[in-house]
């Protein structure tokens, strides 16, 4: 086995990926996110003119890395990310989601301590 073959291996990366088209993950967070005015949303946060957001939405262009970069530098660059690491299998993205999930988790956990401690704090006489 080549060091290459051994990197993919251990890594969790496949040399035969389903191939993923961006756009339709962006197009299908954006259409989500923002149903009316969706090409001026996408536009402003991508920092590209309102015509090549329109373009992404019909299918007829697909985003270049540096409006990708904008996207997910943005409010809704978490959602976005989950649309494209949708389905996958390696390690660290199912350690990334089990680390937001404790983190979400032990926030409401929080949340209700707080909760809990100011019913008991009213309860004294």
């Amino acid at each position: 086995m080549s060091a290459q073959s051994s990197f993919f291996a251990s890594s969790g990366f496949s040399k035969h990926r389903t191939k993923i088209r961006c756009v339709d993950a962006v197009c299908d967070m954006a259409r989500s996110l923002w149903p009316s005015k969706t090409a001026i949303n996408l536009s402003s946060r991508a920092e590209i003119s309102k015509r090549a957001a329109e373009l992404w939405l019909e299918g007829r262009t697909e985003p270049g890395a540096d409006a990708l970069v904008n996207l997910l530098r943005s409010d809704a660059g978490f959602l976005l990310l989950q649309q494209l690491m949708q389905g996958s299998g390696t390690r660290w993205w199912k350690d990334f989601q089990r680390g937001v999930h404790i983190a979400d988790l032990e926030q409401k956990q929080e949340v209700l301590r707080l909760q809990l401690e100011e019913i008991k704090g009213g309860m004294k006489p």
